[in-house]
Formats: structure tokens, C-alpha cells, sequence
């Protein structure tokens, strides 16, 4: 009998090391290697995916198929499959099937590989582990830092500067599970000082538009400290509205647009232009990645918008966009729902991605769907790390 107790607290040790090692992986090896090099986004968080779930299966070996994919039962897990159906559907009429077959498929193992790694996440996550998160931001920020007055030098290297870019765009989204783990803990001065590095690398780097995402994701999250559920209501159905109302713009001031215009105001007449081309395309679109596609085979004007809103419209039409909507208004009323103390730090990142595919900073791309996964992967972690409320659980979605 002692030897058999002695035996499952040596594996329980080993498993937990393993699972510190695969979070060390994920949250700190990542987004420090992404400033040199843009593979590390997508070869680390698969090692460290790995490693936790091999952690977790010794910590919890009942998980059940349940657990894992009972998400997908919520009214948010249903919203998303409907939008995984229609996206699938759109791969008949898109110009490009395999391409973008290749890149869907792709996009939806990475985002269901999160829900496995979640599930067999401890139910209570250790501060050792909750400390992973802010150490790879600041890390991250410090390296910025230093390498950006290299990178944007007279003699720059263009890759050196994307890669910078892209690292701090990564940083600023695991910003907030950093600062939701440190809020944990009670580090309000360790949270300040993370900010204010972060933001410092970002305003070196330069990534304006992230910068830009990050003040409204600031402003949603000063909201929601005072009242959550009304300030996911409202997010919700401002990010919702602005999806379906989009075409509008174009549709009342692309006629009124210039060919001497700026370039933003040119990008409108653009979509104004495909708008009155599409007939019958703006209620299907033309197909999952055509506007994606069409931005480096060249049948994209230079001046097409590249924010997700146009992306959406034109891709998926009417029905997609509904889909889109419906998904935005749950996943904000999913995120209010959570505990008190971790609601305002999902909505100010729900805010940000938001923000940053309004902007055109990242829709599609491998490297931005591969963060979205790691940053939902942060939060469950920190939300099993919530554990002075009545009941630690995974982040909780609601119906």
C-alpha cells in the first residue's frame, strides 16, 4: 500500500514537472522565439499542446470525450459549428478549392486542438505555472526591445522588422491572460509594470494598429470593471451590429470617393465597386479565401480593404456574416459570464481581436489563428487558477 501511494506521487510529481515544461513551451519559448523567427508560432505551441495534455492525461485519466467537447454544445460551440459548416459549404463555389480546403482545415485543427489541451488542464492551477504567462510577455517585450533599434535601422532588414511586428501583435493578445494571472495573485505592481513594458515595445517596434486595438481593448476593459455583464451586452451587440451594417459605408460614400483620395478613403470605393459587382455573391460571397487569394494572385486592386468586415462580406456573404454576428454577441456574453475577477480581462482580449481584424492587421493568416489558439489556451489556464470562488472550472460558456 505504501509502496502503490508512493509510486502515484512520484508519477503525479513527474506529470506536474511535464506540465510546467509544456506551459514553459507554450507561453514563454513561443512568443520570445517568434521575434526571430515566424515558425516558432507554429512549431512550439504543438510541442507544448503535446507535452500538457500528456501531463494531463496521468492528472486526470477519466477524461471524457465529454469534457472535452462539451463546449461545442453551448450556444456559442453550436454558433461556431454552424460558421465551420457554412465555411466548409463555401469551398464548392471559392476560385481556389484546394488552397482553401488546405488552409480550413488547418485553421480548425488548430482552434479544436485547444479544447483536448483545456480539458485536461489540473483543476487547480498552481501560481508557479500562472507565472509563465506574464514571464514570457515581459520577455518577449524586453527582446523587442532590443532588437527593434537594430531591425529598424537605415540598413533593416524587412523580414527582421515583420517578425518584430508580429511578435508584439502576439504579445499584446497575451497580454491580457498575462495580466488576468497576476490579478490572480494580487500583483498589482507586477501587472502595471507589464503593461507599461509591453506597450513601450510596442510603441519601439513600431505596431501602431495594435496599439490602437490595444486602447479600445483598454477602454472595454475599464468598462467592464464596473459592470461586466452590461458591458459584454453592449460589445456584443456593437461588434454584431458593426459586422451586418458594414456594406453600408461604402454603399453611401464610395460614389462621393475620388480617385484623389487617401488611400483609406480609396480602399472604401473599392468595396463600394465589388458591392455592385456582386449580385446574388452578396447573399453566399464568393467563397472561403477569395479575398485572401486575391490579394497576391493580383485580382485584388492594391487599394482593397483588408479588414476582416470587408474579408467577411466578401468571402461568406449575408448568411456567413450572420453567423459571424451571432458568434461575436454569444462568445461577449460568454465572456461577461465568467468569474468577476477574470470577466473584465476576457472582454478587453475579445475586444482586442476584434479590433485587430477591423484594422486589417490579421485575419487569416496561420500565425494570428495559431495565437488565438494559444491565447484561449492562457485563459483556461488562468481560469483553472481562479479557485477561491466557489467552484474551479475551465472557462464557462453560456447555454
Amino acid at each position: 500500500m505504501i509502496n502503490q501511494q508512493a509510486a502515484d506521487k512520484a508519477s503525479d510529481d513527474a506529470a506536474n514537472l511535464l506540465l510546467r515544461i509544456g506551459v514553459a513551451v507554450a507561453f514563454v519559448a513561443t512568443p520570445v522565439f517568434q521575434l526571430l523567427s515566424q515558425r516558432a508560432i507554429f512549431i512550439l505551441p504543438p510541442i507544448g499542446g503535446a507535452v500538457i495534455l500528456a501531463a494531463g492525461m496521468v492528472l486526470a485519466p477519466r477524461l471524457s470525450l465529454r469534457d472535452i467537447f462539451g463546449f461545442l454544445r453551448s450556444r456559442l460551440g453550436l454558433a461556431a459549428c454552424f460558421l465551420a459548416i457554412w465555411l466548409a459549404l463555401s469551398l464548392l463555389w471559392t476560385p481556389f478549392p484546394a488552397e482553401a480546403a488546405q488552409r480550413l482545415v488547418k485553421a480548425m485543427l488548430t482552434l479544436l486542438c485547444v479544447l483536448p489541451v483545456a480539458a485536461s488542464l489540473p483543476a487547480r492551477t498552481r501560481a508557479a505555472n500562472l507565472y509563465f504567462l506574464p514571464l514570457g510577455v515581459a520577455l518577449t517585450s524586453v527582446g523587442a526591445l532590443v532588437l527593434s533599434a537594430e531591425a529598424f535601422s537605415d540598413d533593416s532588414d524587412l523580414g527582421a522588422q515583420e517578425n518584430l511586428r508580429i511578435a508584439i501583435t502576439t504579445a499584446l493578445l497575451l497580454l491580457w491572460p498575462a495580466l488576468a494571472a497576476t490579478h490572480l495573485r494580487n500583483r498589482a505592481t507586477l501587472s502595471a509594470s507589464l503593461a507599461i513594458i509591453v506597450l513601450a515595445a510596442a510603441v519601439s517596434a513600431p505596431a501602431p494598429r495594435a496599439l490602437a486595438a490595444t486602447a479600445f481593448a483598454a477602454l472595454a476593459f475599464g468598462f467592464a470593471l464596473r459592470c461586466p455583464v452590461v458591458t459584454g451586452r453592449w460589445l456584443g451587440r456593437v461588434g454584431a451590429t458593426l459586422f451586418l451594417l458594414a456594406p453600408l459605408v461604402p454603399l453611401l460614400a464610395g460614389p462621393l470617393i475620388h480617385g484623389d483620395a487617401p488611400a483609406s478613403l480609396l480602399g472604401v470605393k473599392a468595396w463600394s465597386g465589388v458591392i455592385a459587382a456582386d449580385g446574388v455573391r452578396i447573399l453566399t460571397g464568393h467563397g472561403f479565401n477569395f479575398v485572401e487569394a486575391g490579394y497576391w494572385r493580383g485580382y485584388m486592386p492594391p487599394e482593397t480593404p483588408h479588414s476582416m468586415l470587408f474579408q467577411a462580406w466578401t468571402d461568406l456573404g449575408l448568411i456567413g456574416v450572420l453567423a459571424i454576428a451571432a458568434l461575436v454577441a454569444l462568445a461577449c456574453k460568454a465572456a461577461a459570464a465568467q468569474s468577476e475577477r477574470l470577466a473584465p480581462f476576457w472582454l478587453g482580449a475579445l475586444t482586442y481581436v476584434y479590433a485587430i481584424g477591423a484594422f486589417g492587421v490579421a485575419t487569416l493568416q496561420a500565425w494570428w489563428i495559431t495565437s488565438l489558439a494559444l491565447a484561449l489556451g492562457a485563459f483556461a489556464l488562468v481560469s483553472r487558477g481562479d479557485y477561491k470562488t466557489a467552484r474551479p472550472t475551465a472557462p464557462k460558456w453560456v447555454g
